[in-house]
């Protein structure tokens, strides 16, 4: 990092695939990248949410740039800190999934992933609120989130179990009829799942809003009804990977600055990735230009 001396924080996930290997890779290139003079510390999140109070204690401590390691879920903990801070965050890709680094093309491979944070290039993006927490990428609500949550239980990781889950509860699953309040405007849709898109995929490079962008201001919504499993497996999914969904008559899409569903208190909801129980039915709001990030 050329130019005035940094203090930089790597905060990261270790149960998102850390294996030693990676450790030790991980802190050579922090010594390579950082060393000439930069201030670095690399510490690791013990429990949900620590990523957050590490943040928020880096921000009282004057770091110049906060890195969130891990997946979708990390880079909202740490996200929840930035908000309207101002303070770079840089993202190192562990996930599963890392829908947010694919659609900002941050690269996968750490050491590339690290070069990016190196240059310190940044770019505003817009964050979205969800009652009282912010997301970075995607939320939802329905079959989403189902799979979410029992993901979140899995010991095993990656796009099979993630598919394993959708296969096991696919069939027995009830859709539920919703009421959106779309920029103040009602509609009535039964749904398989309604996913709300600050980015243009949930990762692994399923894009279920193409058009979707994380600094235009808006929320791309997606309505999607629920074909038989058949279809789902051989039509509607593979579309989901080729950014066509939209073409097909299972998918609807709106856009909004607020959305509102009434009644869904005490429902689970997809907050990038994670799984979350609402205690308030469902308010979401985009927060423009809201969050630094450091990008290629």
């Amino acid at each position: 990092m050329a130019g005035e001396k940094k203090k930089v924080l790597f905060i990261i996930n270790p149960k998102a695939g850390i294996t030693p290997k990676i450790e030790a890779l991980l802190r050579l290139h922090v010594s390579l990248l950082f060393g000439n003079g930069n201030e670095t510390s690399i510490v690791f999140t013990k429990y949900p949410h620590h990523a957050t109070e590490l943040s928020e204690k880096a921000i009282e401590d004057h770091y110049d740039i906060i890195v969130a390691g891990g997946g979708d879920g990390t880079i909202n903990e740490v996200a929840t800190a930035l908000f309207g801070t101002g303070v770079p965050m840089g993202i190192l890709p562990f996930g599963s999934g890392n829908g947010l680094a694919r659609h900002l093309g941050i690269p996968l491979n750490l050491i590339h992933a690290m070069r990016v944070i190196a240059r310190g290039n940044t770019r505003l993006i817009d964050t979205v609120q969800l009652n009282d927490r912010i997301f970075t990428s995607i939320a939802g609500i329905g079959f989403d989130a189902v799979v979410a949550e029992k993901f979140d239980k899995s010991d095993v990781r990656g796009l099979l179990s993630y598919t394993a889950i959708i296969l096991k509860d696919y069939r027995r699953y009830t859709c539920n009829k919703y009421r959106l309040l779309i920029d103040g405007q009602s509609i009535e849709r039964e749904a398989l799942m309604i996913s709300f898109a600050n980015s243009n995929q949930f990762g692994f490079h399923a894009r279920i809003a193409p058009q979707a962008s994380s600094c235009d201001g808006w929320l791309d919504i997606c309505i999607i009804r629920k074909p038989s499993l058949i279809k789902a497996i051989f039509f509607a999914a593979p579309r989901i990977f080729f950014g066509t969904l939209g073409k097909t008559n299972y998918a609807e899409y709106f856009r909004a600055r607020t959305v509102e569903i009434p009644g869904t208190a005490g429902s689970v909801v997809n907050i990038d990735g994670e799984p979350a129980r609402i205690d308030n039915d469902l308010k979401l709001e985009v927060k423009p230009l809201t969050l630094n990030v450091i990008v290629p």
